[in-house]
């Protein structure tokens, strides 16, 4: 590694700290395709991209490969329509959403190839992927990528990320740190993300930058020094939990807001999830699907649930169902892990009642 890289990589901060939205949305991951990229970068701050992709949906594969049976043409143009609505289309639409300074240019001929079994290639070039700014060349467009499907949106989930840069760049900054650094290639793993990117050619300017390096605060730190607040609510019928709460002690950098929603994500199966940042810490909101176990029996039913929280909460609040119908009877928590019990008794009719009393005369006088 040159000395230039090995002073920079000192330096790369994994949380987003130049100015990302307050509010993240956490979505979940699109599985239609298996997607790689690749990124060079030019002194000038232009990306050649080279994207890899698989379909992996299975209904889209069954449907392509019966219709490849009997209209290959047909099924070869409808992949490629695919491709480009879902893949290209996509990521500009997330570019165009961020600035209008940033230009994807297409090639005349190879810019979607198509190959067996139905995977693809894409090429282009993304010009002012990187803009000039106080002698540093800095990302234009950062930060998390929605992946529309079906009017559905989806995180634009890709399994692997690597970015070349220029041999004589001194990095100041990356975000998310990548997983590997070696030489002046970086590479991550299972985002949904373009990283940011802070890098400049003068080493007065790098000596500058470093002199500002910020203090980073690990996510256990701030969640150790905040006091941590959750209300919950489940609903049978929907057979969903609301949630809200706060974490309040600590001025959260993005980095926090994005181990946040990371750990929401693995620990509960979330159908939506905003967060806030506030001076002091967050505030959160969201829908999830617990573990159920459901009985019922001629005279009432009986949700058991159980909700894992992504990690120890200070005060747990666990509200009743709006239905007043359905009553809890139950609930226990350590507050990390939540079992409540409701239960909704059934309402038997007379000729119901009246049947079952009568039901043991009558089998009586069978029996005679």
């Amino acid at each position: 590694m040159s000395e230039r890289l090995k002073a920079g990589a000192i330096l790369l901060i994994f949380f987003f700290s130049l100015g990302l939205i307050n509010q993240a949305v956490a979505y979940p991951p699109q599985q239609i395709f298996d997607i790689q990229i690749f990124m060079t970068i030019t002194e000038s701050g232009t990306a050649s991209v080279k994207m890899t992709a698989k379909l992996i949906d299975p209904y889209l594969l069954s449907y392509l490969n019966n219709l490849q049976k009997n209209d290959p043409q047909k099924a070869q143009k409808e992949f490629h329509d695919m491709v480009f609505s879902l893949i290209f289309l996509n990521l500009q639409e997330f570019i165009q959403s961020q600035t209008n300074k940033t230009v994807i240019i297409t090639p005349q001929t190879g810019f979607i190839e198509l190959h067996p079994n139905w995977t693809t290639t894409l090429n282009f070039k993304i010009y002012n992927y990187l803009i000039l700014k106080n002698g540093t060349l800095k990302s234009a467009v950062y930060g998390p990528m929605r992946f529309i499907f079906k009017n559905k949106v989806l995180s634009y989930h890709w399994k692997k990320l690597t970015i070349i840069f220029p041999k004589n760049a001194y990095i100041i900054n990356l975000a998310p740190v990548p997983k590997e650094m070696t030489e002046n290639v970086a590479v991550w793993e299972n985002g949904n993300y373009l990283p940011i990117i802070v890098l400049t050619f003068n080493e007065t300017v790098f000596q500058k930058e470093r002199a500002k390096k910020t203090k980073i605060i690990p996510f256990k730190e701030f969640l150790d020094n905040s006091t941590k607040v959750i209300n919950l609510r489940y609903d049978p019928f929907a057979g969903t939990v609301t949630f809200n709460g706060s974490i309040i002690g600590m001025k959260p950098e993005q980095y926090h807001i994005a181990k946040l929603i990371d750990e929401f994500n693995m620990s509960m199966d979330l159908i939506k999830f905003d967060i806030k940042s506030t001076e002091n810490g967050v505030t959160f909101s969201g829908e999830a699907k617990p573990m159920l176990q459901y009985k019922e029996t001629l005279t009432k039913k009986v949700w058991n649930i159980t909700i894992r929280l992504p990690f120890r909460f200070d005060k747990v609040n666990i509200k009743a169902p709006k239905d007043q119908s359905v009553q809890m009877i139950y609930e226990k928590t350590d507050n990390k892990i939540v079992n409540m019990v409701f239960e909704e008794k059934k309402i038997c009719g007379p000729g119901v009642i009246v049947g079952l009393a009568l039901f043991p005369l009558l089998l009586r006088k069978r029996r005679r």
